[in-house]
């Protein structure tokens, strides 16, 4: 093939397959043969787009600095870029499965990476705004837009190590526009009060439940889910009260294998201790007496506290399950009771705490915060409460005494 001058460059129209019309960047690159070969870059949405990135280009390459772009599909490198992370196996299970349903089967999975656009993400993203839901029973309706910005936020990722590698110019989902942390932000959470968790739990002893202790524990402690799961007897201190909090199980669940159970350090990766108060402590101590006058072999240290019926380690999905059964009944019972998820759990705990007067330095250490102001980022709403109380308080104290006469 002859040799063309780096100047040269042409932008063309074509048609997708859903009949729209997108342009087409072609121009020529130096060989370290010394001969030039053809490039292509497609999916610009206009022709001035098209000739924006053309400029680019050429400008790069008279400079030196151009990149020979790799002709490798999303699909191909991302695959490559998660064999690369260390991270939590939970952690990639959760990459990986946003990936394989979101990304994968989708045209930017299938687009060689160095043509993939700011323009053609934000239709993406849209898409999966309107009809992106691949669950039972919901398929085809708007996705959430706290996922749709988790999908971002790993394309963005995987295109950011290709630019480190030098496989692209520039990261095009750092142009984007995909939900706004605002939008994706969490509903705000539901908490009980002292008065509906002490319902629940009355319905929940009453019942024969037989993780009525579980929820005790959760709303006595707030620890974690995962925490919960992974507590050994060997961990509980019943003559002190004290609990011990030194791992927490890890579930890890991918398309295609069996579920892999471990046991990992916690989420902040400290061992932390929590105090009890009697009566949660005497609720383990009769467990315990129980488990060793009937199963002698569950009340040994090592014994997780909380296994299934059969005296395996709880599937974290089905305990949750469970819980959402239970909280259902019990608001058949108790229609005033409010439905909570299991992780607010801990919010009620803490919220109950501070509500109650007791410092965020010591709700934070309960709960294994990095640090107190995690604790008053999260629980802003019961701060706000303790504001009220610190307002009144200072009135008082400045409040002109009783038999003071005023001029």
């Amino acid at each position: 093939m002859p040799r063309r001058s780096n100047q040269d460059g042409s932008v063309s129209p074509y048609t997708t397959k859903s009949g729209e019309t997108r342009y087409r960047v072609a121009y020529w690159v130096d060989r370290p043969d010394g001969d030039a070969v053809r490039r292509f870059r497609r999916g610009f949405a206009t022709r001035r787009e098209a000739l924006a990135a053309l400029v680019d280009v050429q400008v790069d390459i008279r400079r030196g600095v151009h990149v020979d772009e790799t002709r490798e599909t999303f699909n191909a490198y991302a695959e490559k870029y998660f064999d690369s992370l260390r991270v939590r196996p939970s952690t990639l299970a959760g990459y990986r499965k946003h990936f394989r349903v979101h990304v994968l089967p989708s045209s930017i999975g299938r687009a060689p990476i160095a043509d993939i656009t700011k323009d053609q993400l934000n239709r993406f993203y849209r898409q999966l705004e309107q009809t992106g839901r691949k669950d039972r029973g919901h398929l085809g309706e708007p996705l959430g837009a706290a996922t749709v910005r988790h999908v971002h936020v790993l394309v963005s990722q995987v295109l950011q190590h290709a630019l480190e590698d030098g496989l692209i110019r520039f990261n095009p989902a750092k142009r984007a526009s995909p939900p706004t942390k605002l939008e994706a932000a969490p509903p705000e959470m539901t908490t009980w009060s002292a008065e509906d968790a002490r319902l629940f739990l009355d319905w929940s002893e009453s019942s024969g439940d037989y993780l009525w202790l579980a929820w005790l524990t959760l709303l006595g402690t707030g620890m974690r889910r995962g925490e919960l799961l992974g507590l050994r007897w060997k961990d509980v201190d019943l003559d002190n009260q004290v609990i011990t909090i030194a791992r927490a199980m890890s579930y890890v669940k991918e398309a295609g294998s069996r579920p892999v159970i471990d046991f990992r350090a916690t989420k902040s990766g400290r061992v932390r201790n929590v105090d009890i108060d009697r009566r949660l402590a005497d609720a383990f101590r009769a467990r315990h007496d129980m488990l060793r006058a009937v199963s002698p072999e569950l009340a040994r240290g090592e014994q997780l506290i909380f296994s299934n019926r059969y005296g395996a380690p709880h599937n974290p999905t089905q305990f949750s399950r469970q819980w959402r059964e239970r909280v259902a009944k019990a608001v058949e019972a108790h229609p005033d009771l409010d439905t909570l998820h299991l992780h607010e759990l801990r919010h009620t705990h803490a919220t109950l705490l501070l509500r109650a007067g007791v410092h965020p330095k010591i709700v934070s250490e309960r709960l294994g915060h990095a640090d107190i102001q995690t604790t008053l980022n999260t629980y802003s709403h019961a701060v706000r409460t303790l504001q009220r109380g610190a307002a009144d308080l200072v009135g008082e104290l400045l409040a002109p005494a009783a038999d003071e006469v005023r001029v």
